[in-house]
């Protein structure tokens, strides 16, 4: 059967921006070519790509979901495009939620909301969120035993409410990974688990081989220094060059980081190490023997899944529960306790001088990834929507 869905996001509709955007786009290239019609609607005014897959909406105004007018064109879309199911794709943006159940009452659609991040984001990092909220001179009064606990709590109360507030609104909500249930019943318990349905990110094909690979380490990803942990590149890196002195180290991304890594790297004198900006990612992947991800938290990283796709194993931090889940530690990636640069380097240190396990993980890696194919991912999402819809007909 198909079905008429309703992609909504914040951002500008551009796979390249971000990982939001570029999941998007896959699903809707998938079910368009399935035969579903497909619409997005966005609240930015431009910075759009041209999309073949589907019609693109977007805000005639300025001020996202802040402008009521933004929000009642909304209406109008889907009110005209008669969506049997509408995709938010930002489901803690408080207003957006607000209004979409409010309009899915009047127009009789199923709206499910998708997770797009850790739930533990905070939790697994209590001391860095505090140390950014709080002022400098606050911070050291409250970064203590009961100033955790009092941040906890406040936390857990605040997010609380804001997943009750999604789960209500919403007839389904898609977590990315079985993992995120657990995380989801810190902060709920059991409210409305009947509407909780893990479905993961997706890549759109995987190499039958690795092929031919050269002396690389990659990262590829937007770099800062909360989120992505770009502070640790280069420490990482210079307990590494002297070890393997035919590697080179390559950094694929842009951000507000960007200047630190660069005044890291000329005064430390860092060697064999290339900053290439934002890129298309895709050659280096093929290029590139092993994948060096050092996240503090991800919902479900689209970086890890494309590397793998073309045979880079993973290192990365065991920092969120997700990621257990999405690979296979000694196999396809080698997870590191948070955050031990040193044991980083030593274990990238060892698989590289290590042939045989190498060229047995990249096998493994394109073995894992294929897991993660669009036209198995779609499959799931087809299934659930032939579910709601037949729950609705009854």
């Amino acid at each position: 059967m198909n079905y008429k869905i309703l992609f909504v996001l914040t951002p500008a509709f551009n796979p390249n921006a971000g990982g939001v955007q570029r999941t998007t786009f896959k699903l809707g290239k998938y079910f368009t070519e399935k035969g579903h019609k497909v619409a997005y609607f966005s609240f930015e005014v431009d910075g759009h790509i041209n999309n073949k897959y589907g019609k693109l909406f977007s805000s005639r105004e300025k001020g996202g979901v802040d402008n009521s007018q933004n929000m009642d064109y909304l209406e109008e879309v889907c009110a005209a495009f008669g969506a049997d199911f509408v995709i938010n794709q930002m489901p803690y943006d408080y207003p957006l939620t607000e209004r979409l159940g409010e309009i899915k009452s009047k127009y009789n659609f199923k709206l499910i909301g998708c997770l797009r991040n850790s739930l533990f984001s905070v939790v697994n990092n209590l001391e860095a969120a505090m140390k950014k909220l709080l002022p400098a001179p606050i911070f050291p009064m409250f970064n203590n035993a009961l100033g955790r606990k009092i941040a906890l709590g406040r936390h857990k109360y605040l997010h609380r409410k804001s997943l009750k507030h999604i789960l209500s609104n919403h007839d389904r909500y898609i977590l990315l990974a079985p993992p995120n249930n657990k995380e989801l019943k810190y902060f709920v318990g059991d409210f409305m688990q009947e509407k909780v349905f893990a479905i993961p990110n997706s890549i759109p094909d995987v190499q039958s081989e690795p092929g031919k690979k050269e002396k690389i380490i990659l990262h590829v990803g937007r770099l800062n220094d909360d989120q992505k942990r770009s502070d640790l590149l280069i420490p990482f890196w210079s307990r590494c060059m002297d070890k393997l002195t035919d590697w080179k180290f390559i950094i694929v991304g842009d951000g507000p980081f960007m200047k630190d890594i660069e005044k890291q790297i000329e005064s430390q004198n860092i060697e064999r190490v290339t900053l290439t900006g934002f890129q298309q990612p895709e050659d280096y992947y093929r290029r590139a023997s092993v994948f060096m991800m050092p996240s503090a938290y991800e919902g479900f990283p689209n970086t890890i899944l494309e590397a793998q796709s073309y045979g880079c194993p993973v290192l990365a931090y065991k920092s969120y529960d997700a990621l257990d889940w999405i690979v296979n530690d000694g196999k396809d990636a080698f997870l590191i306790k948070p955050f031990d640069v040193e044991a980083m380097a030593r274990q990238t240190i060892d698989l590289l001088n290590n042939h045989g396990q190498l060229e047995l993980a990249k096998t493994a890696a394109l073995r894992n990834a294929e897991r993660f194919k669009i036209d198995n991912v779609g499959k799931i999402w087809e299934k659930l929507f032939d579910e709601m819809m037949e729950q609705r007909l009854n």
